[in-house]
């Protein structure tokens, strides 16, 4: 069983809560240090209702489309990822900018390439966050094919004024 087959341990579960905590401080932004850029989303929780928030990282952005694209860590599995198929809108922010924004998945065709492109872009940020959930590749082709058992997620923002349903 892979690291992504099954839930993260307690100290993995905290390691991916201090993205969050720092946000919360005001201390946004801070992941461009280490070559990373993240998005927090707030989703309503599928079984309580209730606000549960998450960090994500963003992949790419396509300003073109006004497109970004994240990854779940732990697939369809994640709690964020569920609520979000359940309340498919949700609040985000990258950066300073938030907007509501509604999530559509990529093929695994798609997130296989975009995930190649990322490494390309950072490879040493991709390695690291690959060997964090127990995944490791050797060249792009295996990378390639690994990421196809992943899911990336497309968001656009909902243009202000739109309806949300």
């Amino acid at each position: 069983m892979s690291a992504l087959e099954k839930r993260p341990s307690v100290l993995l579960k905290f390691f991916f809560k201090i993205p969050l905590l720092l946000h919360s401080l005001g201390f946004g932004g801070w992941e461009r240090w280490i070559g990373a850029q993240w998005m927090f989303i707030a989703t309503t929780g599928r079984k309580t209702g209730k606000r549960r928030e998450a960090m994500v990282d963003v992949m790419d952005y396509d300003s073109a489309t006004d497109t970004y694209y994240i990854e779940a860590a732990y697939g369809k599995r994640a709690d964020w990822y569920r609520n979000i198929q359940s309340n498919p809108i949700f609040e985000a922010q990258v950066g300073r900018r938030k907007f509501k924004a509604r999530a559509g998945e990529l093929t695994e065709t798609d997130t296989g390439e975009m995930l190649v492109q990322f490494y390309r872009r950072k490879p040493a940020y991709t390695r690291s966050v690959m060997a964090m959930v127990g995944m490791k590749f050797k060249d792009e082709d295996e990378l390639r094919v690994l990421g196809r058992g992943l899911t990336l997620l497309t968001v656009k923002p909902i243009p202000p004024g739109h309806s949300s349903k």
